[in-house]
């Protein structure tokens, strides 16, 4: 890509983020989860070093003050934004898998997908949310706070895809989905990394059954 281009998709980027929302503020709780949608979208857009409270409050189109009120300090920003996106993603892989996956006739693929489902969150891009995502767990290895986080998500993965697998003909689910979901992780990075857009399932799909059928 050129420089020209290059110079231009900042200008874009930049201005876009920058620029506050047109509808109504949100108020009370809203206004909380409208900040922390805002942490997400800084540090998509420009990493974990460019949120402070000044910067989140003009990406979410809010005064200043809103995010002294509901966060104390940076790091309580940062936890409470992957708190925030943690939840809503175990939210989505339990509506995805449903309330008997373990009755599927397809188990193997369920698991696939629910691992890959490109799902939108929060107003941003799959891409965009997979950035901030994985730039606050990295930061997890600085941040014990963020740590915990990170641990009780992977337990709520581990945990729903456990009977997956297991109705797969795994022996030892909760480890195979362990390694399951440290491949995926592993292959998301390198595709971000590498602005590779290629689909997952067919190599994920081939570990799972190598893992169930072992």
């Amino acid at each position: 890509m050129s420089s020209i281009a290059i110079a231009g998709n900042w200008y874009i980027c930049t201005t876009m983020i920058a620029t506050a929302p047109k509808e109504p503020r949100p108020r009370g709780a809203a206004r909380r989860e409208a900040l922390l949608d805002a942490v997400l979208r800084v540090v998509a857009e420009e990493g974990v070093d460019a949120v402070t409270h000044r910067r989140v409050a003009e990406v979410a189109g809010l005064p200043l003050a809103s995010t002294t009120y509901w966060f104390q300090s940076k790091e309580h920003l940062l936890t409470a934004a992957l708190q925030r996106a943690a939840d809503r993603d175990i939210a989505r892989l339990r509506a995805f898998l449903g309330e008997t996956p373990q009755d599927t006739p397809d188990p193997l693929g369920l698991a696939v997908g629910a691992v890959v489902d490109p799902s939108e969150h929060s107003g941003q891009t799959s891409r965009g949310w997979l950035l901030a995502t994985y730039a606050l767990v990295l930061e997890a290895a600085r941040r014990p706070a963020l740590r915990e986080v990170t641990m009780r998500w992977t337990d709520g993965y581990l945990d729903a895809l456990s009977p997956v697998l297991a109705a797969a003909g795994s022996r030892e689910p909760r480890t195979d989905a362990e390694l399951l979901l440290a491949a995926a992780d592993g292959l998301v990075v390198e595709q971000l990394a590498s602005d590779d857009e290629s689909d997952l399932t067919p190599r994920l799909r081939r570990l799972a059954y190598a893992l169930v059928t072992a």
